[in-house]
């Protein structure tokens, strides 16, 4: 059954991000952009998404027909008065038929019982495997909203990140540019030269304008997510921009085996699984388990010939038999087995491509994440190289040995070596996310 314990923590947990919900739309509405970082989008991301709230409806949905099919054990239990009246012929036990008026009510409570232990039994215990199932697929529809809103939030920090770059590089371009156009006026430099600056100038304000288009659209997909309003400005925290391992060094195996025992969708198989097993057994065996109709009466009757309404006394009646249905639904209801067994045996193979799809959803996120660590440590080279060239071609700039060219493509070579080294650390972050979702974490 389920922990009361944890169905009031959850809640607590949805309550508080609802207020940080509330909270953030209060603020966006009063002034724009503004900034979250990670810890809040994923606060955020549950908080009020259709997904998760249609997810959560189904569970309680499942609880509830799981609560509703124990209470079939129950009898039910009227309470009521009623009048009957004849007139006209009659016949009596002994056959003959002849003329009356009659007329008699009845007062009082009565218990039925209409009892077929074996369905109502497996169909509880089927009902209950369904509802674990449907638990576990509303945090699997939590985490899949979790990680898509990590996932737009690092696409944003990336492309803040790279308008921030080309930023860099276009105000160290416009210092150049100045120089040179000094230089220009002094005699001292051509000015085919000052042209190419310029050029390059145009090139990265043109670069900024098209890397703002890209981070204004990925803010709106990180609203959209979080269901935030659409014109909100979110901006991400740069303090984000660092490549964080969350999955340690574990291999490939030791992950494989993680997911397999934590993944939601594991046990909303195992879960289906059982419940299509106890559907089978319900087939099988129950029909082989005697139903049980029973009632009881009890109260006051009265009545007699004609308008006569007194002879009022206390009346009891009980009823109790067993029996056994045969045909379909029943005993001998061979296609009734065989549709189960069919279901069964379609959940243990679905059970396998679920696994499969998890194993290779663990593998790609672990390729990912090695390549993306790699790829860091092959742009930090690139970054100090592209840096040491820059440093270089200003010094021969400087002392005339050099041409422009030379210093707007080091500049050009250190800007592509930033802006690939924040798309690595991008990809690192969010393969270590997906990773560890793909574990079951």
């Amino acid at each position: 059954m389920f922990s009361v314990i944890r169905h009031s923590a959850f809640a607590i947990r949805h309550s508080a991000a609802s207020i940080l919900l509330v909270a953030v739309a209060t603020f966006t509405a009063a002034a724009a952009p503004i900034h979250v970082d990670l810890p809040t989008v994923m606060k955020l991301a549950g908080a009020n998404n259709d997904e998760i709230e249609l997810a959560r409806v189904k569970h309680t949905e499942s609880i509830a027909e799981s609560k509703l099919a124990w209470q079939r054990f129950w009898p039910s239990l009227n309470l009521g008065v009623g009048y009957k009246r004849h007139d006209g012929n009659i016949q009596d036990v002994g056959g003959a038929i002849f003329d009356t008026s009659k007329q008699q009510y009845t007062v009082g409570p009565s218990i039925l019982l209409d009892w077929a232990p074996g369905e109502i039994y497996y169909a509880a215990l089927a009902a209950q495997q369904k509802a674990l199932a449907a638990e576990q697929l509303a945090e699997k529809a939590r985490r899949d909203i979790v990680t898509q809103a990590t996932g737009r939030y690092f696409d944003l920090l990336s492309n803040e990140a790279s308008v921030a770059i080309i930023e860099d590089d276009l105000r160290l371009t416009q210092d150049y540019e100045q120089q040179l156009g000094g230089a220009v006026d002094a005699g001292t430099a051509f000015r085919a030269d000052l042209l190419r600056v310029k050029t390059q100038v145009s090139r990265a304000k043109l670069a900024i304008r098209q890397e703002q288009e890209k981070r204004d659209l990925a803010a709106a997909a990180l609203a959209e997510t979080l269901r935030l309003p659409p014109q909100t400005e979110l901006r991400p925290a740069k303090a984000d921009l660092v490549p964080v391992r969350l999955n340690g060094d574990a291999g490939v195996a030791t992950l494989l085996s993680h997911a397999k025992q934590h993944r939601p969708e594991m046990k909303v198989a195992l879960a289906v699984n059982t419940a299509a097993a106890l559907e089978r057994d319900r087939a099988r065996i129950a029909p082989m388990i005697p139903s049980v109709q029973a009632g009881y009466s009890f109260g006051g009757l009265g009545g007699g010939f004609n308008g006569q309404t007194g002879n009022f006394d206390d009346t009891q009646d009980m009823y109790i038999g067993l029996g056994w249905k045969v045909g379909p639904g029943g005993l001998f209801d061979r296609q009734r087995q065989n549709i189960a067994n069919a279901r069964e045996e379609a959940t243990v193979l679905q059970a396998g491509q679920i696994k499969a799809a998890i194993g290779r959803e663990v593998v790609e996120a672990a390729a990912k994440s090695q390549s993306a660590h790699d790829q860091i440590t092959i742009n930090d080279e690139a970054v100090s190289a592209a840096e040491e060239m820059v440093k270089l071609a200003k010094q021969r700039q400087a002392s005339q040995l050099g041409v422009v060219l030379e210093y707007l493509l080091a500049r050009e070579e250190l800007t592509r070596a930033r802006q690939s080294r924040v798309q690595a650390v991008t990809g690192f972050n969010k393969a270590q996310h997906e990773l560890k979702r793909a574990v079951g974490k």
